[in-house]
């Protein structure tokens, strides 16, 4: 008799969560789950060779090209941990009929909150005013206004700005609600939201180069894709104001790094606050980590204990319904 050898196999991959308790709980009568780390293709091809299901985090190292997705031969559903898919290629997917999935909803309140804090702290140089204190002391920031302005840039009254945010999707509407209260001008750039939508968050159209060239701070929500690729390239950081700021917690490769670099460099850009990376984990030689004008968080924008439960729930959902013969709610390419 056929028993836990017959049920489908699925295989979590490069996961950083501390415990599988709740899919080993909802899927564990369903199917057999294994979990794997997989830093190179040999790694992946020899734990994820037989699955029918793979459940993946972190998968830069071993994304999920053509050729990987054709020697995978009994996968049937991708459920990706998190938003972005640009580690899978989908065309390709859709034509061996391997389904994608992803978990569009977990952690927006995080990673709009974890924007704000990086601006308000940017706007008020609140990391760079405590390494000087505690660094040089009292004095060496106090002595007067214009010593502090020399050192650190004039200092703008948030109701003052206009605030511009690329992509208004679920986080850039949740960063504008958030806004709402201090005051500010909010404009946004999103081809691909109604103009309702805009209307009914109070924030103003824009197109990217009006955007680019009347925003005091700039605020990056984009998934990435080939065209939002560099969208922030050497012609995009001309476009902007003189000592315009610039906060990234969507995708590292929104942003060309090099060209981010020399507009901070130039004093082109004030300052920026970064949580995401064009190579990551970040070099710890990197310029940006000696620049006295930038903020950086390792890309932790999305984590709370709340967002973490989200994630796995609406994961885990996508590979149950699958597993129950119904389509799986998130879907993103079949």
């Amino acid at each position: 008799m056929c028993q836990s050898t017959c049920k489908p196999g699925i295989v979590i991959v490069n996961l950083a969560h501390p415990n599988w308790d709740y899919e080993e709980k909802e899927l564990g009568q369903l199917a057999e789950i294994k979990v794997a780390r997989c830093r190179s293709y040999d790694e992946l091809f020899s734990l994820c060779r037989n699955a029918d299901i793979l459940m993946v985090g972190d998968i830069k190292h071993v994304p999920l090209t053509r050729d990987v997705l054709e020697k995978l031969q009994k996968l049937k559903l991708i459920s990706v941990y998190g938003v972005g898919i640009d580690t899978i290629d989908l065309d390709a997917a859709s034509e061996l009929g391997i389904l994608v999935a992803n978990a569009p909803e977990y952690g927006i309140e995080d990673v709009a909150d974890h924007t704000l804090a990086l601006m308000l702290s940017l706007l008020r140089r609140i990391p760079m005013l405590d390494n000087e204190l505690r660094k040089s002391g009292w004095n060496s920031i106090r002595v007067n206004i214009n010593d502090l302005r020399e050192k650190f840039g004039a200092f703008r009254r948030l109701s003052s700005l206009v605030i511009g945010l690329t992509g208004f999707g679920r986080i850039g509407r949740a960063v504008a609600k958030r806004l709402q209260p201090f005051g500010c001008r909010i404009i946004a750039y999103d081809p691909y939201v109604p103009d309702h939508i805009f209307q009914q968050h109070q924030v103003e159209r824009s197109d990217f180069e009006n955007l680019l060239a009347c925003s005091d701070i700039i605020l990056i929500h984009v998934m990435l894709t080939k065209e939002t690729y560099h969208l922030l390239d050497e012609k995009a950081f001309q476009l902007m104001k003189d000592g315009a700021m610039l906060v990234n917690t969507s995708r590292g490769e929104v942003v060309d790094e090099e060209a981010l670099i020399k507009a901070l460099k130039s004093g082109k850009l004030l300052g920026a606050a970064l949580d995401v990376f064009e190579k990551e984990p970040l070099p710890k030689d990197h310029p940006l980590t000696k620049m006295p004008n930038v903020i950086l968080s390792p890309h932790i924008a999305w984590y709370s204990e709340e967002a973490m439960m989200e994630q796995k729930r609406e994961t885990v959902l996508n590979v149950k319904e699958f597993l129950l013969g119904r389509r799986p709610p998130y879907l993103v390419k079949s």
